[in-house]
């Protein structure tokens, strides 16, 4: 499993715009549709709300079906993650945020207040679990984690937009 720093290519600090913020008047509807930015709790249901989001995000940005399952697994994984392993306060939300990058890439990050933790390789005695950040890892051209605005686990998905009609 390569670990973030060789799959990165330091531009693992860039930072998006929080939820909520308000966009220009001239920003079209393609253009909403290729952002997606919101909270969840940090409860059982948070993987299947971030996966039908996702999936509606996938479909308004125009993108392959292929790279919307696996952007749907993905997300799924570390939204799972971050409501079963972090450390953040029970009540404390996760932010997701996802937007297409230029045509061919999306770039997803997965936020929750925990103190972080430093990614480690599949240990292959393991029977169940830990294949979330293996998915990752496999599927994401780059991902990381970092501290920036609490514990954000982010990834790089080379997606291929469907040929418009």
């Amino acid at each position: 499993m390569m670990t973030p720093a060789e799959k990165s290519t330091g531009k693992e600090r860039q930072t998006s715009s929080p939820c909520g913020t308000a966009r220009g008047p001239r920003e079209g509807a393609r253009e909403r549709a290729r952002k997606l930015c919101m909270r969840l709790e940090r409860d059982p249901q948070a993987p299947s709300l971030a996966r039908a989001a996702v999936r509606d995000f996938s479909v308004e940005s125009e993108l392959s079906p292929g790279a919307g399952a696996t952007l749907a697994l993905l997300v799924s994984e570390l939204v799972s993650n971050a409501v079963l392993h972090s450390d953040a306060p029970p009540r404390s939300g996760i932010a997701l945020r996802a937007r297409v990058l230029g045509e061919r890439a999306v770039r997803v990050e997965v936020i929750d207040n925990g103190s972080g933790f430093a990614p480690e390789p599949r240990d292959p005695a393991r029977a169940i679990g830990g294949f979330g950040l293996f998915l990752v890892n496999s599927q994401a051209a780059r991902w990381g984690v970092d501290r920036e605005g609490g514990t954000r686990v982010w990834f790089e998905l080379r997606a291929v937009e469907r040929a418009s009609a």
